[in-house]
């Protein structure tokens, strides 16, 4: 099982945009993947199943010391074969108050409890503290979302030093790739991000780009991923492409295409524990 944090601590650069698709493209390879929506914002959680299906969330495993969940009690299916989702709850804000060591590995300890997985993605959330430090303290690798413009690249470098205090904990976590997101090819601006993250990165950067397209942003609304939105759109091609792409990095075993299968979101229900 391999397990992979999408983070960047600067909002509006795609991230859970690339979690969820990314995790749905995993998915559709045969890799049967658990997404992990670590943003008390649930955006990845209101994407794939509906609110009024969900009993328990992230929020019940993690926080308080009293009564709280496994992880696997807290898995819900989705849609989509091979997919499962932990959802998150706007509770998970009071981690930040946690100050006890061992309670930065609840995370880390939850997963490692689970056997049912190829590959596991953390949605991060956009903001540096305890929530990041758990996800990357469980993590294998990170995936960082940069957006097509000046700003996001400051926030890589926060995120910068918080991998390198993770590594004191989690010594074998390691960056798998820089990706670039919300690129327009008309724009100076982000032509000049995409060359600078080219440069800075060099064999880290994805040579996949995911583009600012309409459908990108209007398939979390509808509760789909732009695989379902529009399966034979620039975005699914790009999504496509950064899945495959990421498969390569990792090394991961040739499974069948299964392809995703869709069944009506009203059936998408709490996995049971084996």
């Amino acid at each position: 099982m391999k397990i992979i944090a999408i983070a960047n601590q600067k909002g509006g650069v795609g991230k859970t945009a690339t979690s969820v698709n990314l995790a749905a493209g995993l998915a559709s390879k045969g890799y049967k993947t658990l997404l992990i929506d670590l943003d008390s914002q649930r955006n990845a959680t209101n994407t794939l199943i509906p609110p009024e299906t969900i009993t328990t969330t992230l929020a019940d495993v993690l926080v308080g010391d009293n009564n709280r969940q496994p992880l696997e009690n807290a898995i819900y299916e989705t849609p989509i074969d091979n997919l499962d989702l932990v959802p998150a709850h706007i509770r998970l804000a009071k981690i930040e108050r946690f100050i006890e060591i061992e309670e930065q590995f609840r995370l880390k300890d939850g997963i490692n409890n689970l056997t049912d997985y190829d590959l596991v993605i953390l949605d991060c959330p956009p903001t540096l503290g305890m929530t990041l430090t758990q996800a990357l303290l469980a993590s294998h690798y990170v995936i960082v979302p940069i957006a097509a413009d000046y700003y996001s690249h400051e926030g890589v470098i926060d995120l910068n030093e918080s991998l390198q205090k993770a590594r004191r904990g989690n010594p074998q976590l390691q960056i798998l790739g820089y990706v670039m997101t919300r690129y327009d090819s008309r724009m100076r601006v982000a032509k000049e991000s995409l060359q600078l993250t080219q440069d800075k990165y060099q064999e880290l950067a994805f040579s996949s780009v995911i583009r600012e397209l309409a459908a990108i942003k209007t398939a979390p609304a509808m509760r789909l991923t732009v695989y379902e939105y529009d399966p034979s759109g620039d975005g699914s091609a790009d999504y496509t492409a950064f899945t495959e792409e990421v498969v390569t990095r990792l090394e991961l075993e040739n499974t069948a295409n299964k392809g995703i299968h869709l069944v009506e979101q009203t059936s998408a229900k709490k996995r049971k524990a084996s």
